[in-house]
Formats: structure tokens, C-alpha cells, sequence
């Protein structure tokens, strides 16, 4: 029972659009290939339609979808797989012919550019850049086409000169017959347009080809050509000019002729040369003769430089006339030579004809070819023996060949025998390839017997069919082991890459070793390469593993002499050990890591050597630190000791003697401790000390200003009878006349004691505040309000005395100055006076340095 139809639809026409690709792109069904056009344009999935036009390969379609598709994506590709056709890159394209049709049908500028830059065949290309008018991409095809008719064509089609200068001088060393014919180009548009230069360089250059025509020994048809060329141009030659060009010609159909035409020839050259030669001579007199016009001598100058230009080729040409005898000695040794190959022929012969007689084929194939050869270089006819004795050899070699074809048929019949008996023999695929090379070798050895004068026509073909049957099974065995050996050459090719690639020093050693491994293997891999290929991947093998080797040898070498230099510092440093010695082994421990491993044995043994140093330079490193811990201890002790000396004479609060801090602090600096707690603990003590020594003799210092201080309160009491004489005597201090104020108060005491009372009113208190304001000032005290305008003239005043360049004086100079004012000044009147005065004093002298 069959199955409904609905349920055994081909593929082709399932509703899912991914089975319908895959069939259109695979599937053989009649049915299938008969729609393929109606599915390509038709089908609603785009992937369907785009798949059928690949398959059907139809330009007509291809366009047709590129055009009128509804998807962008099926239009792209459609456009592409219609390119591709019409260039002929696409396997299924149409035939030539089919696609010059198809191309002069469009009129797309694209496509036109397309199949001028991709077309295979010289013949579309040209089609499709008749259609282009870019200039840009005329200029690059007239650098880049395989054919050059169509590079010299399209130059020919450039108008623009600096294109063309731009594509003469790309294609300059590239295609020298393009640059030329772009040079050619550029003077041709330059006398279109009627340069005057260029017309005259083309003349020049007409000339002297003509006259260089004169080395050439057949030079009818060139000169056809340029006589020609000088048509075109010749009205706008010179008079000179042509009379060179016409000398020229008469020099070359007098090179034609006999010795006696020459010469008469030449006299005619020397004739015409003459009216040159006096119209040179002319023109210079002229020149020099006629009176200054706007410029005479530069035009007669001209003119006979043109002159002697025609007159010096011309005596030249006639001379070299003389040459032509050569080229008629050369024709002798020519016509020599000719009779020597005759010799050569008859020898020929005779040897060709005694290996006939001797029935030695192989020397009668020999001596043969060599006759030939040497026949085909003779020129002219043989003479009537030779060509005879000629025939006469043919006939008998033939006659050799075609018994020596008779019996060599007879061999070959067997050969395609055992060919043909191969198949089924079931031989291994690479025994069956090595009879059928036997046999090829030995049918070609035959083919060489006969002189490949004849090929076996039917059994060659037999022979050669049934190579091709027996070879058939073993093609699937063969094609695998090839693509198995081509893999394996890509393999051993890529570590030829990754070691061509290393760098000079900057690959990590691990990858050098790397690539030895990996080296090594592909050596020993080799019988997994095609035959043909491992003569040469040997040698490049064995040149990479050379390199490597020596790339190993100097790196050890180099990491060799590292050590041993990092071990000859090791012991200089064990024997030295200098200060820093820990991190200088250190660093050297870093080195050794960083130098990288070399030798193995030489290593371990450098290393036993360095490793032995180090433990000496810690081992002498740890006995030293042993001992410096004990002097350490030592010297700790002994600093504790002066900081509890230097605390004590601190505490004691008294003047401390010198020779003592001096004493311990000798002792501190030859103990040097670098114990930072004792050194702050030593500093600090020192520090009171300092403080108190400041103090005694800041005290020392300031001591007069305290006496007279002590002196005016016992005055002022007596003054203002607040104690009684006796008790102002026992208060009083006696100090020496020179200190400060000191007369002018013992003069106020002396006084007191005599009960005469204090001299006082208001204009000397006056004179006192002015004195107290000053003395606040010096203190840094306020004065009182009442005396703030005071005070400011006070300091105007100074600031004046200062900006005048007055003298200046200390703050010990100034109190005493102003001590001695109040002293000689009296008791004041108001009793706030004396208040503030003390306190300004006190203050004052609290201030002094």
C-alpha cells in the first residue's frame, strides 16, 4: 500500500523554508532542476530564492533578481553572482561570446568597471573598457592589465597630461613600453596643440634617428616609418633642420649601395654641408658686425649654434660611411661560417650513416638529431651531392624507425597487458602506483629508442587508459594520504614559522626549548610528508635546529659567564665584606635568579660555588652582628648612666658645671647609641640643662636692672616716708658708680636721708610721662588712654629718626637710657606714675634677650 501523496512530497516543496534550501542547493530531482527558475524568482523565503539562482547559474535571472528582488540581501548576492558570470570567474559561466552579447547590452557603469578590472579573457576586458570613461580607472588598468595591447591601448585613450606624466612615471620601471608610449602621448597632445619646444624636439629627435639608422643593417622599413613621421612635421623644421634630415637620407641609400656610390654620396653630404657651413660663418659676422640692436649677438649666436648642430652630424655621418665595409666583411665571415656548417653537415651524415650499417639505434637517433640540428642552422640550399647524400640517410633512418616502431609495438602490447591486469589483482594502492611507474618509465624509454619520432597512436591511448584504471581505486587512498601529508607539512612549515619568528635575544628560553622539541619531532615525522617535499623540509629542519642549537650554546654560554662573574663578586665580597654587605648578597641572590638557567651540570656546579660564598658573607655577617649586639648592650648600659647623671644635674636646679656636661657628653659621643628612646631621653635632659645655663646667664646679664630696680623702691619709700632712713640704708644695695642711673639715685637717696623734700611738679610730669610712655613702649605694654596721642608722637618721632638714618641702639642700651632719664627727672607728683613705671620696668627687662 503507498503512502498519500501529501506524505512523500519531495523536499524541494516542504513548508519549511530550511528544507527547501537544502534541497535546492543539493538535491538532484528532475522536477527540482526543471523549477529552478520559477524558485528563484518565485519562492516566498529569500534564502530558497537566492540558493536556486546559485544553482541555476542564469545571468538572465542573476539580474533579474539584483533588480527587482524584494530583499536587499538577495539583491546583493544576486548582484554579485551576476558580476561573476559575466567576468567569467563563476565556474558555471556563460561561453565568451554568451557574455561579449551580454555586456554590450547593458549600459552599466559598474559593471563595465567590474569586468574591466575581473574579466579573465583579454577580449571582455576590452569590450567592457570601450564602455569606461573614468579617467582614474583607465589610468590604473593601463598599469595593471595582464595584456599589454590593452596597457598600450588605454594610454592612447588619456588626454590629461598629468595623469599621463603620473602614469609614465609609475609604470617607469614596471612596463617601460607604457611609460614610453605615455611620453609619446604627452608630446603628441603638446603638438596638437602647436608647442613650439615640443615640434622642435620632435624634429631633433627625427634627425638624429635618422642618422643613427646608419648602424643598422636593414633598415628599409624604419626608415619607411620615418620618413613618413616627417611628413607630418616637416613644415615646422627649420631650413637648417631639414637640410640635416635630407643629408641624413641621402647618407642611407648611399649605405645601400656600392663603395663607389658612397663616396659620391659622401662628396654630395660634403657639398650640402658647405652652404652650412658659410651661412655659420655669415651669421657670426653679422653678428658681430652690425650695429646694437635690441639684441644682435644673442640671434647670431643662435643661428650659428644651430649651424654647427647640422654641420658636426653631417661631417660625422660622411665619415662614418667608411664603415660600411665593415658590415661586408662581416657578410664574408657570415657566408665562412655557412661553409663550415656544410663540413659539419657531411660529417654529420657520415656518422649518422656508419651507426645505420652498425644497426645501433641509439647512436643512429643521436647522430640523426645532431643532422637535423645542424641543417636547420644552414641558410641556404644544399649543394646537389650533399642534398642527396641528406635524402639518402631519411630514406634508411626511416626505414630503421619503422622496424624499430614494429618491435617496440610488440613490447608495449605487453606493457598494456600487465597495465590492464592490475585492477583486480588486489595489490596494495602503493605497489599498484609503483608497477604503473615501471611501466611509464619503461614506455617512455621506448618512446626515447625511436627518437620521439612517432608516438604508438592506439596503444598509447590503451596504455595510457589503463594507467588511469588501475590508478581509479587507489585515487581515495592516495587523495587521503595526501591531504594527511600536506597537514603534516602545514604543521612542520608552521614551527618553521615560529622559529624564523623568534627574535635575536628577546624569546624566553622555555619557548626556544619549546620549539627544539617541537623540532624534533617534525624531524622524526618526515615519511609523513609527500616525498617531493622532504629533501627540502629536511634541510630547513636541520638549518632551524642548527640555529636553535646555537641560539642554546650562546645563551648558555652568556648565562655561564654571568655566574661565574656573580660568583667571583660573592667570594670578593665574603673576603671584603664591606659595609651594606647583606643587600649586596641579596642583589647578587637576585642576579643569580635572573640569569636564568644554563648547562645542567655546569649550573649545579657554579651554583655549589656561589651558594658557598653567600653562607660565608652571612656566617661572617652573623659573628660580627653577635658582637655588636654585645657592644650594643655595653654601650646601652653605659648611655643610661650619663642620661641618669644629666637628669640628676638638671633636677639639682643650680648652675650646672660645665666641665661635667662636657665630660658626659664626650662620653655620649664616643658611645654613639642608636638606642632612639635614649637618645631622646639624653636630649631632653640636655635641653633643661641648656635651659637652665640660659636662664643663669640671662639672669647674670640683667642683674643691674633688677639692683637699681631694688634700689629706686627702697628711694621712692624713703621719698614718701613710708619706712623709716635706717630701714631704707639696710635695703639699699651699694653698686658701682657706672652702672645704670646709678649716681642720679644715690644722689635722690642721699637727699631722702637728709629729710630735704622731692622736687616735683606738673611740667615734670610731664617730662616723666613722656619718659613712661617711651619705657611702655619698649616693654610692649597699652598705655593709658590720656596718653595714646602721646605715644603716637613718641613713635612718629622714631620712625622720622629712623627713615633720617639716625643711629640705632639694643633694647639694653635703650632701657638704661631711659632708666637714667627717670632718675634724673625726680619723684613724680602723681602716685599712678609709679605704678605703671614699675610694671613697664619689670616688663622690659622680662623682654631682654
Amino acid at each position: 500500500m503507498k503512502l498519500p501523496a501529501f506524505l512523500s512530497k519531495p523536499r524541494w516543496q516542504s513548508k519549511d523554508p530550511a528544507q527547501r534550501r537544502s534541497a535546492v542547493a543539493h538535491d538532484h530531482d528532475a522536477d527540482l532542476v526543471a523549477s529552478l527558475g520559477r524558485l528563484a524568482r518565485e519562492d516566498a523565503d529569500a534564502g530558497v530564492r537566492i540558493a536556486a539562482a546559485k544553482r541555476l547559474a542564469d545571468p538572465g535571472i542573476a539580474q533579474g533578481l539584483s533588480r527587482d528582488d524584494a530583499d536587499a540581501g538577495v539583491r546583493s548576492e544576486a548582484r554579485t553572482l551576476w558580476l561573476d558570470l559575466l567576468t567569467g570567474s563563476h565556474a558555471a559561466a556563460p561561453p565568451l561570446a554568451e557574455r561579449l552579447r551580454l555586456l554590450k547590452a547593458q549600459e552599466d557603469p559598474e559593471l563595465a568597471e567590474r569586468i574591466a578590472s575581473h574579466a579573465r579573457e583579454p577580449e571582455l576586458r576590452r569590450a567592457a573598457l570601450d564602455q569606461v570613461t573614468r579617467p582614474a580607472l583607465l589610468l590604473e588598468r593601463a598599469l595593471a592589465d595582464r595584456d599589454a595591447a590593452i596597457r598600450l591601448s588605454l594610454v592612447d585613450r588619456l588626454s590629461d597630461e598629468a595623469m599621463l606624466e603620473r602614469l609614465a612615471e609609475r609604470a617607469r620601471k614596471s612596463d617601460k613600453q607604457v611609460s614610453r608610449r605615455a611620453r609619446e602621448r604627452i608630446e603628441a597632445l603638446r603638438m596638437e596643440r602647436g608647442d613650439e619646444a615640443m615640434l622642435e624636439r620632435r624634429v631633433r629627435q627625427l634627425c638624429e634617428r635618422a642618422e643613427q639608422l646608419l648602424r643598422v643593417p636593414d633598415h628599409a622599413d624604419a626608415e619607411r616609418e620615418l620618413v613618413e613621421q616627417w611628413a607630418t612635421i616637416e613644415p615646422a623644421a627649420t631650413p637648417l633642420l631639414r637640410q640635416r634630415f635630407q643629408a641624413a637620407r641621402a647618407l642611407l641609400a648611399a649605405s645601400r649601395e656600392p663603395a663607389t656610390s658612397r663616396e659620391r654620396a659622401t662628396a654630395t653630404v660634403n657639398e650640402a654641408s658647405a652652404p652650412a657651413t658659410t651661412a655659420t660663418h655669415a651669421a657670426t659676422t653679422d653678428a658681430t658686425t652690425t650695429a646694437p640692436t635690441e639684441a644682435p649677438v644673442g640671434a647670431g649666436a643662435a643661428e650659428a649654434t644651430d649651424a654647427d648642430a647640422v654641420v658636426a652630424p653631417l661631417i660625422a655621418q660622411a665619415r662614418f660611411a667608411a664603415s660600411l665595409d665593415e658590415a661586408q666583411a662581416a657578410r664574408r665571415q657570415q657566408a665562412e661560417q655557412q661553409r663550415a656548417l656544410l663540413g659539419e653537415l657531411e660529417a654529420a651524415l657520415r656518422d649518422c650513416s656508419a651507426a645505420l650499417d652498425a644497426g645501433q639505434s641509439a647512436s643512429a637517433h643521436a647522430a640523426k638529431a645532431r643532422t637535423d640540428e645542424v641543417r636547420r642552422r644552414i641558410e641556404a640550399p644544399l649543394p646537389k651531392a650533399l642534398a642527396t647524400q641528406f635524402a639518402a640517410i631519411e630514406a634508411r633512418y626511416g626505414e630503421l624507425s619503422r622496424w624499430q616502431r614494429w618491435a617496440d609495438n610488440q613490447h608495449r602490447q605487453q606493457l598494456c597487458e600487465a597495465i590492464e591486469a592490475l585492477p583486480g589483482s588486489g595489490l596494495h594502492p602503493d605497489a599498484v602506483a609503483s608497477k604503473v611507474r615501471e611501466a611509464q618509465a619503461a614506455w617512455s624509454r621506448l618512446d626515447a629508442l625511436e627518437g620521439g619520432s612517432a608516438r604508438a597512436g592506439d596503444l598509447a591511448r590503451r596504455f595510457h587508459a589503463g594507467c588511469r584504471a588501475a590508478l581509479a581505486p587507489a585515487q581515495g587512498y592516495f587523495k587521503k594520504r595526501h591531504e594527511l601529508r600536506e597537514s603534516q607539512a602545514v604543521a612542520i612549515r608552521g614551527v618553521l614559522d615560529r622559529v624564523a619568528a623568534l627574535a635575536d635575544d628577546g624569546d624566553a628560553p622555555a619557548t626556544v626549548a619549546t620549539l627544539r622539541r617541537e623540532t624534533i619531532d617534525a624531524l622524526r615525522a618526515l615519511d609523513r610528508v609527500e616525498p617531493r617535499e622532504r629533501k627540502a623540509l629536511a634541510q630547513a629542519l636541520k638549518s632551524a635546529l642548527a640555529a636553535l642549537d646555537a641560539r642554546i650554546e650562546r645563551r648558555d654560554a652568556d648565562v655561564e659567564r654571568t655566574k661565574a662573574a656573580l660568583v667571583a663578586e660573592a667570594e670578593a665580597l665574603a673576603d671584603a665584606l664591606p659595609r651594606g654587605a647583606v643587600a649586596a648578597a641579596r642583589e647578587l641572590q637576585q642576579r643569580w635568579q635572573r640569569a636564568g638557567q644554563g648547562r645542567r651540570a655546569r649550573d649545579q656546579a657554579q651554583w655549589t660555588a656561589f651558594r658557598a660564598a653567600i653562607d660565608r658573607v652571612f656566617g661572617k655577617l652573623d659573628a660580627e652582628r653577635s658582637e655588636r649586639d654585645a657592644r650594643d648592650l655595653d654601650a646601652r648600659r653605659q648611655a643610661e648612666d650619663i642620661c641618669v647623671e644629666l637628669e640628676a644635674l638638671a633636677a639639682a636646679g643650680a648652675p650646672p658645671d660645665r666641665g661635667a656636661i662636657g665630660r658626659l657628653q664626650a662620653a655620649w659621643d664616643a658611645l654613639r647609641p642608636r638606642d632612639e628612646a635614649l637618645a631622646q631621653r639624653h636630649a631632653q635632659a640636655r635641653e633643661r640643662l641648656r635651659e637652665l645655663a640660659q636662664r643663669e646667664d640671662r639672669a647674670r646679664r640683667h642683674a643691674r636692672f633688677r639692683a637699681w630696680l631694688d634700689n629706686y623702691r627702697a628711694c621712692r619709700a624713703l621719698e614718701t616716708a613710708t619706712i623709716s632712713a635706717d630701714t631704707a640704708r639696710d635695703r639699699w644695695q651699694p653698686v658701682p658708680p657706672a652702672d645704670v642711673a646709678a649716681q642720679a639715685l644715690q644722689a635722690r637717696f642721699d637727699a631722702a636721708q637728709s629729710g630735704a623734700p622731692p622736687r616735683g611738679d606738673a611740667d615734670l610730669d610731664e617730662q616723666l610721662r613722656d619718659t613712661l610712655v617711651e619705657l611702655e613702649l619698649l616693654a610692649g605694654l597699652e598705655s593709658p588712654a590720656h596718653d595714646l596721642e602721646r605715644r603716637r608722637a613718641v613713635q612718629i618721632g622714631r620712625l622720622s629718626a629712623r627713615m633720617g638714618g639716625g643711629p640705632t641702639i639694643g633694647p639694653a642700651e635703650e632701657l638704661a637710657r631711659l632708666l637714667q632719664r627717670w632718675s634724673d627727672g625726680g619723684a613724680p607728683g602723681d602716685a599712678s606714675l609709679d605704678a605703671r613705671f614699675e610694671r613697664a620696668v619689670v616688663a622690659a627687662v622680662d623682654l631682654l634677650p
